[in-house]
């Protein structure tokens, strides 16, 4: 893995974690932007979150490719990288953001598999379900990853899971709908980094071209959101998907420019998985200690002061678990 395609992939990430606190501030509310553009937080969310399973699928792909990785060293990582962090969340979430979880239901929170459950049977942690999500797909496609190393058995085996996945929904309720939106993604994001020669292609495609494509998701999309397609959907799927995969392989083409060279990206890059998980609890502390009410001033102190707190905090605490699981010969 050469470097220039590391830089890539860190500005990626920071650039989701960048939308993603932008996003949950409620600055793309219609409200600021104005009812035309009332579907602005739909499209924010897609691509950012679906630019993390994307990076998720390469990685995984980059992790399942070392030399004499087995399932138990794997398993190992994403346990100890996801798990104690996870559970960190799960705990602020509870005591200070105020959520109440059913005890019947606490197993499944615990073993993060509410993306399986949700909302049939146990209901969504907001901003946690997508760690859960990210847990779910890590089992079926390391499952896959690790017994079938043919691509073309990959996909077959990803599609037969997909399909038994939305007869269990379709017919029990189980996983949530925003599991069907993402899952091709993650598979994407492993492909992309298996073919070498296809990925350089796509990066190099003429860059109004890739507009042009930008342009044409952007206008596909509208018009399923518009017509009112159900999430599980297969013509809102193809059109979400296209859209996601477009928007990142144009984000991508543009952090191979100096843009990329940013050293601020490798820093957002390392700071977004605990931001991600801490944001929401430390926006809820500084709305109780001030007394912050829901309107625009709360929406840009989130966005603000609050946004480079939650970076900040969650990249010393990154820093910090890498520290520990090194002393403990944990990694």
């Amino acid at each position: 893995m050469n470097a220039s395609r590391i830089k890539e992939l860190e500005a990626l990430r920071g650039l989701s974690i960048l939308l993603l606190l932008a996003l949950h501030s409620e600055v793309f509310d219609p409200l600021i932007f104005g009812e035309a553009l009332k579907d602005l937080a739909l499209f924010v969310a897609s691509f950012l979150l679906g630019s993390f399973f994307f990076l998720a699928g390469y990685f995984t792909e980059v992790s399942l490719s070392r030399p004499n990785r087995n399932v138990l060293q794997f398993v190992w990582s994403k346990f100890i990288r996801i798990y104690p962090p996870y559970w960190m969340a799960l705990l602020l979430f509870i005591f200070v953001m105020g959520y109440t979880l059913k005890r019947p239901d606490l197993l499944a929170y615990i073993l993060n598999l509410q993306a399986v459950f949700s909302p049939v049977f146990i209901k969504p942690v907001l901003t946690l379900w997508y760690i859960s999500m990210l847990v779910v797909f890590y089992i079926l496609y390391g499952g896959m990853m690790l017994t079938i190393r043919s691509s073309l058995g990959l996909l077959v085996a990803s599609v037969a899971v997909l399909l038994i996945a939305s007869w269990l929904h379709v017919t029990w309720g189980f996983f949530d709908p925003r599991f069907f939106q993402y899952y091709l993604i993650f598979l994407a994001g492993v492909f992309f980094c298996r073919f070498e020669y296809f990925r350089i292609r796509l990066l190099r495609w003429n860059i109004f071209i890739k507009l042009l494509l930008a342009i044409l998701s952007v206008v596909f999309f509208q018009w399923v959101v518009n017509a009112t397609y159900p999430m599980v959907h297969v013509v809102y799927l193809l059109a979400v998907d296209f859209f996601i995969l477009i928007w990142i392989l144009l984000w991508l083409a543009i952090f191979r420019s100096r843009l990329g060279d940013w050293s601020f990206w490798a820093w957002l890059s390392t700071a977004s998985f605990f931001a991600y998980l801490i944001h929401r609890p430390i926006w809820r502390v500084i709305d109780t200690l001030f007394g912050l009410e829901a309107d625009l001033k709360t929406v840009l102190i989130h966005l603000i002061p609050g946004a480079i707190l939650a970076l900040v905090i969650g990249y010393y605490l990154q820093l910090g678990y890498d520290r520990l699981l090194a002393v403990l010969h944990l990694k």
